[in-house]
């Protein structure tokens, strides 16, 4: 243990505090074998605490950087603006009106469709041999049951 491993720090460090540290460590490295064991268990204890410290100050500036870097992706900005500009509301309202007329037009198609449905019918029913009220007449329906039998398979 009378090795300083390097690490690569953090540039938010100062040079002065570094170096302070580097020399207390090399200090607490030369006594190290003279400490007794309750004294070895706090610093232990106190370096545990300062890694969990120092790990969660990590965690919640990735946890930023992360919030940040997908704000900008999707094109948001991190500041929350009080209300929306003059575009997010010209592009909110013609999102509005496009779906609006979208409904209106599939209520259209779909009642051209129903009212062409029942012209059709109607044509047939009207164009037909028969009478509309054969259809209604259930001795019709036995007939047509007997005469065109299902076919099975």
């Amino acid at each position: 243990m009378n090795q300083i491993s390097k690490s690569y720090r953090q540039h938010d460090i100062s040079p002065t505090l570094d170096l302070a540290g580097q020399r207390m460590a090399q200090r607490l490295l030369k006594r190290v074998d003279d400490i007794d064991s309750y004294t070895l268990q706090r610093l232990r204890a106190a370096r545990e605490q300062a890694v969990d410290q120092r790990r969660s100050v990590l965690v919640q500036e990735a946890q930023i950087r992360l919030a940040v870097a997908s704000q900008s992706a999707s094109g948001q900005t991190l500041s929350l603006p009080d209300r929306p500009s003059r575009w997010q509301q010209f592009s909110g309202i013609g999102m509005l009106l496009a779906l609006l007329f979208g409904l209106w037009m599939i209520d259209t198609i779909q009642s051209d469709n129903f009212a062409q449905d029942a012209a059709d019918i109607d044509n047939v029913l009207l164009t037909d041999d028969l009478p509309p009220a054969a259809y209604l007449d259930p001795g019709f329906k036995h007939f047509l049951k007997l005469s065109y039998p299902a076919e099975t398979l």
